[in-house]
């Protein structure tokens, strides 16, 4: 089965629940398009055990490709690690375990919600309480209801067979992770089933805060802690960007990281490179080699690249400009591979409808901060 064409560990041992606008939705891994199942209180075997579920074994078996995987299909065809890729190695490699026939999900994508402390210009009231002021602003005749933040009790898992396989734990965007209880009564529940001693578990956080002593406790106890920091950015820009955040108390909270964490931990920088940064990626990578490229053990830490999706997702570039990219990139192969993943072309309509809304309400301006990408867009 392994060898098939659309073969992914994802589909055969993970699943993926998110709680948005009162409901939960249930996918393969957290960058699927779309969900394979929604339901009001949370089911994992129901799920897991579902025709929708067994439909995307179908595909794989009779290698037909599958809509919602397409951005990992897409991330490969240009030469870059994807998603599926990262799978194969962590149960491969890291947990040696390639076992495809489960009864209960060996990984979970858990996230609970939008409750978050940033407006990231990438974001949205989806996935931020602190965008829903500025969305009103922007669309004052749509109802927010639905995106007010809730600690639903539908999230906690309750079911102890559901997570008696567990032993890769993915706390993911929507809202802000270390910022709820909710990451700490799952770990606390697996250790209660099973113990955390064969479990990874990593975070995507802003950046933004620390954890307490206990949650540093709860974290010795599992096999490898990693964090991916999300930041796209430096200096001002990173301000622009990450709205709410200020780079420099996010270096001093990567810098406490780095002192505090216990042995068992690797960090990951995950950048979404979009029209906002894309001119500006090199000074990130510089940043990352001379500052934040190891943990206090030595261990590498990996800058990953993320495609934006939506408005800011730059997928075309006239040649001109494209050569511009390279030349300035001619140093940094990875950043030469983005580049050249886009199409020819120059409609930046949509990008720019949607930053000129978000400056207006914020009284910011993409076109100031950054005036030489943008006259060249």
């Amino acid at each position: 089965m392994k060898d098939k064409k659309y073969f992914c560990y994802e589909i055969y041992k993970n699943l993926s629940v998110w709680s948005a606008n009162g409901k939960l939705g249930y996918n393969p891994c957290s960058i699927f398009d779309g969900y394979i199942n929604q339901s009001d209180s949370l089911d994992l075997a129901a799920v897991w055990n579902s025709p929708e579920r067994q439909y995307l074994k179908q595909c794989v078996e009779t290698d037909t490709a599958i809509p919602g995987c397409a951005t990992c299909y897409r991330t490969e065809s240009h030469g870059l690690p994807s998603r599926r890729q990262q799978s194969a190695r962590l149960y491969e490699e890291y947990h040696n375990d390639t076992n495809i026939v489960l009864d209960s999900p060996q990984g979970l994508d858990y996230s609970v919600g939008n409750l978050c402390n940033l407006k990231c210009v990438i974001c949205g009231p989806e996935n931020s309480t602190k965008w829903i002021p500025d969305y009103q602003k922007i669309n004052p005749t749509i109802n927010i209801d639905h995106l007010s933040y809730q600690k639903l009790n539908q999230t906690e898992i309750t079911d102890s067979d559901s997570l008696k396989n567990i032993i890769s734990v993915h706390f993911h965007g929507g809202g802000e992770s270390l910022m709820s209880q909710h990451h700490v009564n799952l770990l606390e529940r697996i250790d209660q089933i099973k113990g955390l001693a064969d479990v990874r578990v990593f975070y995507n956080t802003n950046g933004t805060t620390t954890v307490s002593d206990s949650v540093l406790k709860l974290w010795e106890k599992c096999k490898l802690v990693e964090l991916y920091f999300s930041i796209d950015d430096i200096g001002p820009r990173f301000n622009y960007q990450r709205t709410g955040a200020d780079w420099i108390q996010v270096l001093a909270n990567l810098q406490w990281y780095t002192n505090n964490m216990p042995h068992n931990h690797m960090f990951n920088v995950n950048c979404v490179w979009s029209y906002l940064n894309l001119y500006y990626l090199n000074e990130l990578v510089d940043w990352h080699r001379l500052s934040f490229s190891a943990n206090r053990y030595g261990d590498p830490v990996n800058l990953i690249f993320q495609k934006a999706i939506g408005n800011f997702a730059i997928n075309q570039l006239p040649k001109e400009s494209t050569q511009l990219l390279l030349s300035r990139f001619k140093d940094y192969p990875e950043l030469c591979n983005l580049v050249n993943s886009l199409e020819d072309g120059n409609d930046h309509s949509t990008f720019w409808m949607a930053i000129d809304k978000i400056d207006q309400v914020r009284s910011t301006s993409f076109k100031e901060l950054c005036s030489e990408w943008s006259q060249l867009l």
